[in-house]
């Protein structure tokens, strides 16, 4: 467990989660459910809050 990490709490709902992380969980979950292939440096332009509403959306997907 990352030292960051909170028990309970969803890590794009985790204040402390690096933007690193979110942007890679990003990228794989593009990947996952898309099937297409990004690069992490076109997130650059990406606020963070809007990051982490589509972490959230992609990873609800994933999980149905």
């Amino acid at each position: 467990m990352e030292e960051w990490e909170k028990d309970g709490v969803n890590y794009w709902d985790n204040e402390d989660c690096p933007r690193e992380y979110l942007e890679q969980a990003y990228v794989d979950l593009i990947y996952f459910v898309e099937g297409v292939e990004i690069d992490v440096d076109n997130l650059n332009d990406v606020n963070e809050k809007e990051l982490r509403k589509e972490v959230e959306h992609y990873e609800y997907v994933a999980d149905k």
